[in-house]
């Protein structure tokens, strides 16, 4: 007697997908929650600024959950330990998802595989900044007086092992300078130094730092990025002043746990690239000197491999490590 297995496979099949339909179909059925591994205050604002929005456009509250320590280890390893069902997903800087790996000696995790791109969103240019009273006109004059007092000019950290930090240290090594950082623990404690006087200049982010510049707080020396900045049309980038060969732009990106069914990826996905890219959300961008992207999935894993590269190489090339 023939067995017709034709039906008995599709059935399977049919079962075996079921999980991935059922949470297309069903997702978000409870509230969404945004973990942010960063203090409240620093780039948690880019995610609350869209969760609005997104929770119009799911129709499910969308809650952003601070969890800053350990340079965004401890959220994002939250995130990964969290059912994979698109109920709670991670917001993250390029520090967490692309620099941590190279720098700490115990990683809890690794983003790229244990966990699941969803989205980047925001990129932001990093910029130089002086303090106003200080006689740092222009990036060229760090160089000078680095070189003329080795030692003497030192900037403010705001972490150990973030873009800020391999930022400059990227910039002493191309230009042989020897100059200490003064450690801080959060962007703006290093901010309110730099006003204050007591560090004479730091690495920030033009997203973070524009209403200090706009206000007269702190002098604007050079962009990191490739081209000028709408926000700022007059600042010049060190690549075009000649003082640095590429650029560097903080970035940050949605992440999910890694077993979250590809059909909810992909409604996470179309969803915040929408809020991104929409008019409400991408004119606040722009008038904090940063701007809204879209990627997917896929486009956004080979983006971080490529950072991790770069990354990497910087900090090993200056033996930056954390404990």
């Amino acid at each position: 007697m023939r067995i017709r297995r034709r039906p008995l496979l599709g059935a399977a099949a049919a079962l075996l997908a079921a999980p991935a339909v059922r949470a297309q179909q069903g997702w978000p059925n409870r509230p969404v929650r945004i973990v942010v591994p960063s203090p409240t205050g620093a780039f948690d604002v880019y995610a609350r600024m869209m969760a609005p929005r997104l929770s119009e456009l799911w129709g499910q509250p969308v809650v952003v959950d601070n969890r800053p320590g350990a340079n965004g280890n401890i959220g994002m390893a939250e995130v990964q330990r969290a059912p994979p069902d698109g109920h709670t997903i991670l917001f993250a800087a390029v520090g967490s998802l692309s620099i941590n790996i190279s720098i700490y000696r115990s990683m809890p995790l690794d983003p790229i595989e244990d966990l699941a791109p969803v989205a980047l969103s925001v990129t932001s240019p990093m910029v130089w900044v002086a303090n106003p009273q200080t006689t740092l006109h222009s990036l060229r004059d760090v160089i000078t007086q680095a070189r003329a007092a080795p030692g003497r000019l030192p900037y403010a950290l705001p972490s150990s092992g973030t873009i800020n930090h391999l930022i400059v240290e990227a910039f002493k090594q191309r230009h042989g300078l020897d100059m200490p950082a003064v450690p801080y623990r959060g962007t703006a404690a290093a901010q309110i130094d730099v006003i204050a006087g007591q560090v004479p200049l730091m690495v920030d982010s033009l997203g973070a730092g524009y209403g200090n510049i706009s206000a007269g707080r702190v002098r604007a020396l050079a962009l990191t990025s490739r081209g000028r900045a709408e926000r700022v049309p007059d600042l010049p980038s060190a690549i075009e002043l000649g003082l640095e060969d590429r650029e560097y732009v903080a970035w940050y990106a949605y992440m999910a746990p890694k077993a979250t069914p590809s059909a909810v990826l992909a409604r996470l996905n179309a969803g915040i690239n929408e809020v991104a890219m929409g008019a409400e959300v991408a004119e606040r961008l722009h008038g904090m000197g940063s701007a809204p992207a879209a990627m997917t999935p896929e486009a956004q894993l080979a983006f971080m491999r490529s950072e991790r590269s770069l990354w990497g190489g910087i900090a090993r090339a200056a033996n930056v490590e954390v404990q």
